[in-house]
């Protein structure tokens, strides 16, 4: 394969990857790599794609290859640094990511990275700072804005979540983390028909990418008339700030005990023990319907199996 077949062929696999198209990609980097296996850029892009496809152990050996063959390449510590995310090894994700911000320390990429390590980490404010300071190095940039739109509904603020992810899609119909993003805003306003849209959408865009598969779940157990209440408890309840979450949890246990005791001060001891039930109803409620929801998400997952030979 010559030198420019070559570039062509990276060029087209990077297209496909954008958008969306990650088989197409796949296949590409794979005949690729077949006639040149020592290219670094091509394992780099490769892991990406199977980052996405979940298969995260071939992933990282995919990303290994591509730094054990070009160490200072920004592409092959972002590709390490975002497999280690989705194996949650955080600290390793890190060095990989200060590591490519030495070799290029105004990259929007980067930042992207490091917004995506604060993100898994728990640290919503720093996320979301890594994730603005990335669309102000590249404002075009779609995927910047989508990421910054779904930090936006992590942390409550769904009117700027739902701006920044409207944004996108009138730039791009198809942009699928965009969609997701619309799709749970919608959810959560309760106009489940237009989420249950974005979900068919996204699936449709891509059958096997975890958001989409996400969100559909989450339409259906918006429907259901087990995890229906315990979806929009929680949807209300996660509406805002962590401190806002745990204020509202503990106002809940205090209001609990408060009943409690009045009602044992005015004599009405018999119905202590129906509250009783009923907070323990509710606590159970709690627990036991977040696991039937992800087992839900798990089942969408299993439905999607990979082509033969791949």
């Amino acid at each position: 394969m010559s030198l420019d077949l070559s570039r062509h062929a990276l060029a087209l696999a990077r297209r496909h990857y954008g958008h969306g198209q990650v088989d197409q990609a796949i296949d590409v980097l794979l005949h690729l790599l077949g006639e040149q296996p020592e290219q670094a850029e091509a394992h780099a892009l490769l892991a990406f794609c199977l980052l996405k496809r979940k298969r995260l152990h071939v992933a990282a050996l995919e990303a290994a290859r591509a730094l054990e063959l070009e160490p200072e390449s920004v592409s092959a510590h972002l590709a390490a640094a975002l497999v280690a995310i989705a194996r949650r090894r955080l600290a390793e994700a890190e060095t990989h990511l200060n590591a490519a911000r030495e070799l290029d320390p105004a990259s929007a990429v980067i930042e992207d990275g490091f917004a995506r390590l604060h993100q898994a980490w728990g640290h919503d404010e720093r996320a979301l700072e890594h994730a603005r300071r990335a669309c102000e190095l590249e404002p075009d940039d779609l995927d910047y804005r989508a990421l910054l739109a779904t930090l936006e509904f992590r942390r409550g603020d769904r009117g700027a979540a739902e701006a920044l992810a409207r944004e996108v899609l009138e730039l791009d119909p198809e942009h699928l983390e965009a969609l997701c993003v619309l799709g749970h805003c919608e959810l959560a306003a309760g106009r489940v028909d237009d989420a249950r849209q974005h979900a068919a959408w996204a699936v449709q865009l891509d059958p096997m990418d975890e958001q989409a598969l996400t969100l559909l779940a989450a339409v259906k157990a918006r429907r259901s008339p087990l995890l229906g209440l315990w979806w929009r408890f929680q949807s209300y309840l996660t509406a805002g700030s962590r401190t806002r979450t745990v204020v509202m949890l503990l106002g809940l246990f205090l209001l609990y005990q408060v009943g409690m005791i009045a009602l044992s001060q005015n004599g009405l001891q018999r119905w202590t023990l129906p509250l009783s039930l009923l907070w323990l109803g509710f606590c159970a409620y709690t627990w036991i319907a977040p696991g039937l929801f992800w087992r839900s998400v798990k089942k969408e997952l299993q439905q999607v199996t990979l082509r033969p030979g791949f």
